[in-house]
């Protein structure tokens, strides 16, 4: 039989029960697209993450004692440290022959615009945003002086807020100006309100005392020395940035393992799915396939034919799966977000070409083997048994 008319056979399968043709190809759609936004899930957390180590623009975090990577990653995804340190132990730090530049800063929460929100607030020196990568601003600039009652809004929170150069914002019961708001960047900051570090620590009550000192280093690789010399001050921690994001990485890694054993579990159904279809297809044409070997149809010939009917289905399925994924990406993304403590700002499932393309190709393999048994079984077709009106 030509490949036209195995295509007209197949086409006539799928017209004759379109529900059920339709169910199946849904249930490999559904399996695959969670394998494409798994795959998404990885390489959005991945980028997200390394953007916002890159963005803090330091490679050393310097905090009071504590525990190192859980400050870390507040700072990363925004949140109050109850650790500080006085800026006469930030001054030593910044005094050290291994760096070339530091920053230090003050994170607080505070009330949001709105009944029952929160709101990130940073204190800053003048180097923070020196040493921010791509921080530029969008409107306005960096305060006047270390002490002014002004702000410098993130793109996302002026966004939100409607604010213009000029408006008046509260912190801390105070009325401040707003003097900058920054370009979008993708991290955290797109959501915090920036204060003069001296002013911040006015407004939040900690006079003399940051969150924690930012140090870029003359060389990165030779931080050993430094390191050592400040865990001997018995004030101070000192942690990696390079190592949080590897911590982090790990445990994404074991969540990505949990959320790829349920992909696989939906494929599995998928394939049980496309079996149960082609059977029950192949069962209705019995009568069909025994004339065919009657009349001297070869047993691969019938195999071909009968597999074609699941190929279909993949090929169905593999078509779906592409919008379906991109139709879940924003549910996925908050699924992963009520499911994981810390992930980065930004998006964080996001299936490009290469891992949707992956997942059509899943479909028609997850499909093809669940079609394998229905079509063996239909190329053992005799044609006596189609005689006694024998079951395929």
């Amino acid at each position: 039989m030509h490949g036209m008319n195995a295509l007209r056979w197949t086409t006539a399968g799928l017209l004759h029960r379109p529900v059920r043709a339709a169910l199946a190809a849904l249930a490999v759609a559904a399996g695959a697209a969670l394998v494409a936004l798994v795959l998404g899930f990885q390489k959005g957390f991945e980028a997200s993450l390394a953007r916002d180590v890159e963005g803090l623009g330091y490679q050393l975090l310097v905090t009071g004692k504590g525990c190192p990577h859980e400050a870390a990653t507040l700072i990363l995804r925004g949140g109050e440290i109850p650790m500080y340190v006085t800026d006469e132990m930030a001054d030593f730090v910044a005094e050290q022959p291994e760096v070339a530049a530091s920053t230090r800063f003050l994170l607080q929460v505070g009330p949001g615009a709105g009944d029952g929100e929160t709101q990130l607030f940073v204190g800053a020196d003048d180097a923070f945003v020196d040493l921010r990568p791509g921080a530029t601003f969008q409107r306005g600039g960096w305060f006047t002086s270390p002490d002014a009652r002004e702000v410098v809004a993130g793109y996302s929170v002026a966004e939100y807020r409607r604010l213009n150069l000029g408006d008046t914002v509260d912190v801390g019961g105070e009325p401040h100006e707003l003097v900058g708001v920054f370009d979008a960047m993708g991290t955290q900051d797109d959501g915090t309100l920036f204060l003069p570090l001296a002013r911040a620590q006015h407004v939040f009550e900690r006079r003399d005392r940051v969150t924690g000192i930012g140090l870029r280093l003359t060389d990165p690789e030779r931080a050993g020395p430094l390191i050592d010399r400040l865990f001997d001050t018995p004030s101070l921690q000192v942690v990696r940035m390079s190592a949080v994001q590897e911590t982090v990485l790990r445990l994404m890694r074991g969540a990505r393992g949990i959320f790829a054993a349920l992909a696989l579990i939906a494929l599995f159904a998928a394939g049980a799915c496309v079996l149960a279809a082609t059977l029950v297809t192949q069962a209705e044409r019995a009568g069909e396939l025994g004339v065919m070997r009657a009349l001297g149809a070869s047993r691969g010939l019938l195999f071909r034919l009968a597999w074609t009917d699941a190929l279909a289905l993949g090929v169905l399925g593999g078509a779906l799966c592409v919008p379906l994924a991109l139709a879940l990406r924003a549910s996925a993304e908050a699924f992963v977000r009520g499911a994981i403590a810390f992930v980065p700002a930004g998006a964080t499932v996001a299936p490009g070409a290469r891992e949707l393309l992956i997942a059509a190709g899943l479909s028609v393999v997850v499909a093809l083997l669940g079609g394998v048994a229905p079509a063996w079984r239909a190329s053992r077709r005799r044609p006596a048994d189609t005689l006694r009106g024998g079951a395929v």
